[in-house]
């Protein structure tokens, strides 16, 4: 019998950790998978060329219970895919160390996948954290039916510590997360396996999600300029012709929408401005995300 009292084969899942620079992190997040009441069968922690202690604390406090990957500094993607490659469970779970789970995380994942089959993976509400561990707010998971196609035009809020994926869809795919992108690396994955099945979702907030201002996602030009690594090789590659083209305008009138917010929250007026104007001039129609148009009609206001 499994830990969490089902009666069916153990099922093997492998959690792959991409750390870099995490010595105030790696314990609490390594920790709370081996509190999960579902025992995992592998974790791996990759190093992405940390300069503190993640390394030794790793390799002291864990020993053989973590697998410990080292590499040059490459992003998270390379890191998740450098796990992904020795990686043996029929399930894959990503935690990023700044992040933690819920004891029940994985087997409640493990739950609704079985009553779901046909599903590429599945995603958990959040429960928005600080440093120290303080709990400020709980988001409920984006509606699984809407994934698709709301994945062709943006990220709508599926962070990887929340996903827990069947190795299957991934061995269709043929590889992993996109090395190039540092930022959209997920989006562009999940929009992948989404062409292979749906999601299912669990609703309860089981993934603990570090809140933090600063970073490569509070950047408005790199999260920009990322999402363009992905938009005509993935989110546009089964379209031609006009449709592609209109698609295509639309797809960059959203994400300059999402860095006009960016630059906002980060108090850029002169960047807000400018990605707001790109918006417009990408798709003028109020018809299209609506929202825009709100958003700008107060930053005119503002300014």
């Amino acid at each position: 019998m499994s830990p969490n009292g089902d009666k069916k084969v153990h099922s093997t899942v492998t959690v792959v950790i991409p750390v870099y620079n995490g010595e105030r992190f790696i314990r609490r997040a390594v920790d709370s998978i081996l509190k999960q009441t579902y025992a995992v069968t592998q974790i791996i922690v990759v190093d992405d060329g940390s300069k503190d202690a993640t390394c030794s604390i790793v390799e002291s406090e864990y020993g053989d219970r973590v697998i410990l990957l080292r590499q040059q500094n490459g992003g998270p993607a390379k890191a998740r895919n450098a796990g992904l490659r020795i990686a043996i469970g029929e399930y894959i779970a990503f935690l990023d160390a700044d992040d933690w789970w819920e004891p029940e995380k994985i087997a409640r994942q493990l739950q609704v996948l079985r009553e779901h089959p046909n599903a590429v993976g599945n995603y958990t509400g959040l429960r928005v954290m600080t440093d120290e561990g303080e709990h400020l707010t709980d988001l409920k998971p984006v509606d699984h039916t809407t994934l698709w196609p709301t994945l062709r035009w943006c990220n709508p809020g599926v962070p990887p510590s929340s996903v827990l994926l069947r190795r299957s869809f991934l061995d269709q795919l043929g590889s992993g997360f996109n090395e190039r992108q540092l930022g959209s690396e997920d989006w562009n994955l999940w929009f992948r396996l989404i062409t292979k099945g749906p999601f299912c979702v669990c609703p309860e907030p089981l993934t603990d999600y570090r809140s933090s201002a600063g970073g490569l996602s509070g950047n408005a030009h790199h999260m920009y300029n990322d999402f363009m690594k992905m938009l005509d090789d993935t989110l546009l590659v089964d379209m031609k012709g006009l449709k592609r083209s209109l698609w295509r305008r639309r797809i960059i009138s959203y994400q300059a929408f999402k860095a006009c917010l960016t630059a906002r929250a980060a108090g850029d007026k002169k960047t807000e401005r400018e990605y707001m104007k790109k918006s417009v001039l990408e798709w003028p129609s109020p018809f299209w995300a609506p929202e825009r148009f709100r958003f700008f009609a107060v930053t005119l206001m503002r300014t």
